[in-house]
């Protein structure tokens, strides 16, 4: 099971406009060029897609998205998303969030952590007793399990990105520690690789992704040595649940 991981492309209405000085729509149709020729079961988009919330910018992510052909593809919204919008434009092309799937053997849950009107990140009581119930689904608890999110379930040790990352992460971890299927959680929001754990459950990565726009500054060594280009993260769930990940990084040229 291949899933390739993009995250916070930031797209607008306009198809040429700079969105920090970079354009949003041309990089992130590098990153749909790298999902092509990898060919992976799942593309996992983990949020801020459209910058200025606007109907038009996920239309074109859409439009992108056609070329996937033979790919499922799974998107969560981030803080700088309109959820809604986003359901109406992308519902019948993609998985949104939230949403508990299953690709090629590999369970994969997608959760929304936007909340309206803030920076941080929110699950809720309603969403996490959802998330409750699906985890006690029998039929599934076997899959190898992974979940994705925009925001971040843990400090990253970032000065800024601390102060929003998922403000409910307590009660979210609690429900994943026992669950042994599970492989990583994976999410957004931070503009940058990052790897770490739950000290309760070492062996199973937290992992954060570079945006297709334009990185933050770096909280730890990017393996590539590219820490200012656009990135993506490939992942390999083997068949006996064990979890392979790499960073991709490719030229703003």
């Amino acid at each position: 099971m291949r899933i390739l991981q993009i995250s916070d492309p930031h797209l607008v209405a306009a198809d040429a406009a700079l969105v920090r000085e970079r354009p949003a729509l041309r990089l992130l149709e590098r990153a749909v060029e790298q999902a092509v020729a990898l060919h992976p079961d799942l593309l996992l988009i983990t949020g801020d897609l459209c910058q200025d919330e606007s109907w038009g910018g996920y239309v074109r992510l859409r439009r992108l998205l056609e070329r996937c052909v033979g790919c499922a593809v799974g998107v969560v919204p981030g803080n700088h998303d309109h959820p809604m919008l986003l359901d109406a434009v992308l519902g019948r092309r993609c998985r949104t969030a939230p949403a508990d799937l299953v690709v090629n053997g590999v369970r994969v849950i997608l959760l929304n952590s936007h909340r309206s009107g803030c920076s941080a990140g929110w699950l809720g009581d309603h969403q996490l007793g959802w998330l409750q119930g699906r985890l006690a689904d029998a039929e599934r608890s076997a899959l190898p399990l992974l979940v994705a999110l925009h925001h971040p379930p843990t400090a990253i040790g970032h000065p800024v990105m601390d102060g929003m990352n998922l403000m409910d992460q307590d009660a979210f971890q609690a429900l994943l520690v026992p669950q042994d299927a599970l492989v990583g959680v994976v999410f957004g929001h931070i503009h940058q690789h990052w790897q770490g754990c739950w000290p309760a459950r070492p062996e199973v990565p937290l992992l954060g992704c570079p945006s297709t726009l334009r990185s933050f500054q770096s909280v730890q060594p990017c393996p590539l040595d590219r820490a200012d280009d656009p990135g993506a993260r490939l992942l390999v769930i083997t068949p006996d649940g064990q979890l392979e990940h790499q960073v991709l990084r490719w030229t703003t040229a």
